[in-house]
């Protein structure tokens, strides 16, 4: 099956209340039971959802298109449109989306999305990929907030691109600097580059309160290639030792200025 489109969005009706667990179970034997929730007078919940009650004279279901995006998904190469937002979708986004190359627009916004955003979606350089209204979706750790790198280097569709809390600006600045001096020979280049690890943890970069990078030391360090001229935006950059390495070219006009 050459699947072009696949769109599920806005598959979610209004919460539904009633006065006792009987009616509200009922109800929920008409979506299939461990899809939606009701919760028994002493609060147990019977089914898998999240949406609790109100009150707690009352029963609540929400009936909506549910369960984890199947990473099979990544198996449809022409896919071009997958829509799902809207939705109660759980889980991780799997990271086998990434392999669609053919992708425009993959839109997971507003459901209930946990886990770290996988850094394959860097792939999509030409897609929309739109993950906002996910409150769940977090970094590498539990109170992280931040995005893959790739993704926030490479795909100008990303909707949280221009958040500098996701995509911090920094990072890309650096990833620049990483690559024009040939960041691959350094002989110490911890953490540099990692898709889930923030700027301010790489090997000789220090950063105020702010996440702004204020230092950067990497004397004697197997730099070669150029200095990016990527180095002259780090606009609360203080100080840089770049000593006894191989770098070539001239000074960025930037770093003068």
């Amino acid at each position: 099956v050459r699947l072009r489109e696949l769109k599920l969005s806005h598959n979610i009706q209004e919460r539904q209340c009633f006065d006792s667990y009987l009616k509200c179970s009922v109800r929920a034997d008409l979506y299939q039971g461990g899809d939606v929730c009701c919760n028994s007078d002493n609060g147990i919940r019977v089914c898998s959802d999240e949406a609790g009650v109100e009150r707690t004279h009352e029963f609540c279901l929400t009936p909506a298109l549910r369960g984890t995006i199947p990473a099979g998904f990544g198996n449809t190469p022409y896919m071009k449109v997958l829509e799902m937002s809207n939705n109660l979708l759980t889980g991780n986004i799997p990271p086998e989306i990434g392999a669609l190359s053919r992708i425009e627009v993959l839109d997971l916004t507003s459901n209930t999305l946990t886990g770290s955003i996988p850094s394959a979606l860097g792939a999509l350089a030409n897609a929309a990929v739109l993950v906002q209204g996910n409150v769940m979706i977090r970094g590498r750790h539990k109170d992280d907030k931040i995005a893959p790198l790739s993704l926030c280097n490479n795909v100008r569709g990303f909707d949280l691109f221009h958040d500098p809390t996701w995509c911090p600006p920094e990072r890309n600045l650096l990833r620049k600097f990483y690559d024009e001096a040939k960041g691959p020979e350094w002989t110490n280049s911890t953490g540099w580059v990692d898709e889930l690890n923030s700027h301010c943890e790489w090997h000789g970069v220090e950063c105020n309160t702010g996440g702004q990078v204020i230092s950067l030391t990497l004397g004697n360090g197997g730099l070669s290639g150029r200095i990016s001229d990527a180095i002259g935006n780090l606009t609360s950059l203080r100080r840089v030792d770049l000593h006894d390495n191989d770098l070539k070219g001239s000074i960025p006009r930037e770093i003068r200025n």
